[in-house]
């Protein structure tokens, strides 16, 4: 699919809008709307301003440098590389192996059917200064408000352990049982891979047909949400059975506003 381009006019709408206040968050959804890519508004728009606001359809990671987009037009879904470095990656994962539990999922008792979810997890303490430190990155390179994220998760992945084909969403009679009175629907998965097995563990965006290969640091960011605000299924992706050694990531959910 083409990019669209921004000609004089849509340039001289951006300087006027800009011009007479308007928060570059806002035009940036206009934008997106308006059928332009994350990477040229980011271009046109500048920096934007910090925002308190939960994540949106047009997240500051779209103004990092080397964040690349894969998957368009079926999901907004993005890979920076060394996100992390090798010495924050290794202090989050002794933090996770000192505290893993068996997965659960967000099914009627949360625990997974034989085999669907067989790796193992922890919440991040944000007590710890190298969990404060990845937060405050991970918001910052979304531009959100931290009040919408919920607690940054470790998982751990031995040999043959895999997360079959899954959406984060929440499915209609699941998004009662987990929103809050300001939570609503997840919005933006950041996930960070912490190690490179020595085989196997891709995360594979099944109808995108997409796998990544885990690289020690780099980031993998998508939106669940369509433009609309509903649900994307394409979004579905699958933690691949680790072959050989192990896999450790992070993972962090952002929440809509009610």
């Amino acid at each position: 699919m083409a990019k669209r381009q921004v000609n004089d006019e849509w340039r001289a709408w951006i300087r006027h809008n800009i011009g007479r206040g308007c928060a570059k968050d806002e035009l940036s959804r206009i934008l997106v709307k308006e059928g332009f890519d994350l990477f040229t508004i980011g271009r046109e728009l500048g920096p934007a301003a910090n925002t308190t606001a939960a994540p949106s359809t047009a997240p500051k990671a779209a103004l990092l440098p080397g964040l690349q987009r894969h998957g368009a037009p079926l999901l907004e879904l993005y890979t920076l590389e060394s996100f992390l470095d090798s010495r924050t990656c290794a202090a989050l994962v002794e933090l996770i192996k000192a505290g893993l539990r068996p997965s659960t999922i967000s099914s009627p008792g949360g625990t997974p059917e034989a085999g669907f979810r067989t790796s193992r997890t922890c919440d991040l303490d944000e007590r710890y200064p190298v969990v404060q430190e990845l937060n405050r990155k991970i918001c910052a390179a979304l531009g959100a408000n931290p009040a919408y994220a919920e607690a940054t998760q470790g998982q751990h992945y031995e040999v043959g352990q895999e997360f079959k084909a899954h959406t984060d969403y929440f499915e209609t009679y699941e998004l009662e049982r987990f929103s809050t009175a300001t939570w609503g629907q997840r919005s933006w998965t950041f996930m960070v891979y912490l190690n490179e097995p020595e085989a196997g563990g891709e995360t594979r965006f099944v109808d995108a047909g997409l796998a990544f290969k885990p690289r020690l640091g780099q980031a993998v960011i998508w939106n669940n949400m369509q433009p609309d605000g509903q649900p994307n299924p394409h979004t579905m992706h699958q933690g691949m059975p680790v072959t050989s050694g192990t896999k450790a990531i992070i993972t962090k959910w952002f929440r809509r506003g009610r």
